[in-house]
């Protein structure tokens, strides 16, 4: 063989191996979209499951007891509550879970934050709901039920965007919000977790790329911070404009609106704001 011949062999073999990483760099950026775009929840009503039992309307939160035994408060900004069929308002929705036994207190130890004046103006123009859910026994358990109660609520309010649902939850409410997302991957857009831990499968975590999760826990809460670190900074470092952090001496807290991202300057109210625009 000349050498012109063994130097035109050479080129072609360089434009094969060049054109066939392209093919494959193409395919990999193709893949990666689709595992981190959101698809659109296709909500399910069952009314012949979940009918009112008990309904008492209030000056703030509405209390509403199923059937199914699920009870819960909701809030609506006061332009929405008594215009609940607007789909034009597109307000978040947040849902709050509460740790083990504290089904007595969740409200007023979660729900304030959420419906502050700064809280409804800074988190959408047009405010936001929030959803207090009290678990059936003293802690939550049934991710698909609890997912259908969800939407059963937003169906009955049109106000509230379908697609702008985020979970929070603490403790043993944090550990149950971050499966629920990983059994309907498509119902939060993002999840806020507290000194909690769920011990995500590879496959879990490919199905919730899309969501946004802030994981935070305390190297003083033993038992919660060994394994609550692992699931925390996994879904930081592979799920979509996630936070991770992790603090030293604050033992078995709750994620407050102040708190760091463990980013320059950015708290919690600023990372959901930019979440729910």
């Amino acid at each position: 063989m000349s050498k012109k011949q063994d130097s035109s062999g050479k080129r072609k073999s360089a434009a094969i191996i060049a054109a066939s990483a392209f093919v494959l760099l193409a395919l990999l950026y193709s893949a990666a979209r689709c595992l981190y775009a959101r698809k659109p929840m296709e909500f399910t009503f069952d009314a012949a499951y979940y009918w009112t039992k008990e309904k008492t309307p209030g000056a703030k939160w509405d209390f509403e007891k199923l059937s199914t035994g699920h009870c819960y408060y909701l809030y609506l900004p006061p332009q929405w509550k008594n215009d609940r069929d607007n789909e034009s308002a597109k307000i978040p929705l947040i849902v709050v879970f509460h740790g083990s036994d504290e089904k007595g207190m969740s409200l007023y130890k979660y729900g304030p934050q959420f419906v502050t004046e700064e809280f409804q103006r800074r988190i959408h123009p047009n405010g936001a709901a929030v959803l207090v859910i009290l678990s059936r026994i003293n802690y939550f358990t049934d991710p698909h039920s609890e997912s259908l109660l969800i939407q059963n609520i937003v169906l009955k309010n049109k106000c509230i965007d379908p697609t702008n649902i985020i979970g929070y939850g603490f403790s043993q409410g944090a550990k149950y919000v971050v499966e629920l997302a990983c059994s309907e991957p498509r119902l939060f857009r993002a999840v806020i977790s507290g000194s909690g831990f769920y011990h995500i499968s590879a496959r879990e975590l490919l199905s919730v790329l899309p969501v946004c999760f802030y994981s935070a826990v305390s190297e003083d809460d033993m038992g919660i911070f060994e394994q609550g670190r692992v699931v925390g900074k996994l879904c930081a470092r592979w799920c979509k404009n996630s936070r991770y952090v992790q603090h030293k001496t604050r033992h078995h807290f709750w994620v407050e609106l102040n708190d760091p991202t463990g980013r320059p300057g950015e708290t919690v109210m600023d990372w959901l704001t930019e979440i729910a625009k």
